[in-house]
């Protein structure tokens, strides 16, 4: 069995979140923290009447399909821990280190492991969900760093 190094898999994990997710949440024309909600509702604020041309559906289309794709994977992430809380609430709304301390009643250094912990456990739930028929995003790459890489 292959072991994860977890260290680059929180980096690479956190710099998508923090990096690629802005992209394709305005691709998609949505708003992130519409990826909080148990479930998932595409309410579109697209505006009407304006010719889109093809690359731009497809782009759309696609950044949508990944949103499913990282939403599921984001709630499925166990409960352990408060993991799947701690990780909706800094990736998708945005709270505080300290806010988080407050509401959970951490250390920083608990509140940092569990977050890692999260950000693991994502990448390795996106790379389930993205090959997915549901989803078909397989050309998202994988978050989760091996050892033997």
């Amino acid at each position: 069995m292959r072991s994860i190094n977890k260290d680059l898999t929180v980096y690479k994990a956190r710099e998508f979140l923090e990096q690629d997710l802005p992209a394709l949440m305005r691709m998609a024309d949505r708003d992130v923290t519409s990826l909080s909600s148990p479930q998932l509702s595409w309410s579109t604020s697209h505006a009407t009447g304006i010719n889109h041309a093809s690359n731009t559906l497809i782009d759309h289309w696609s950044a949508d399909v990944a949103l499913e794709a990282i939403h599921d994977a984001a709630h499925h992430i166990p409960q352990f821990n408060d993991e799947r809380e701690i990780f909706i609430l800094t990736y998708f709304k945005h709270w505080t280190s300290r806010e988080l301390q407050n509401k959970f009643v951490l250390s920083s250094s608990t509140l940092r492991r569990r977050k890692n912990d999260a950000l693991v456990e994502f990448a390795q739930r996106l790379d389930v969900q993205k090959v997915d028929p549901k989803h078909n995003c397989d050309w998202l790459h994988s978050l989760v760093v091996y050892y033997d890489d």
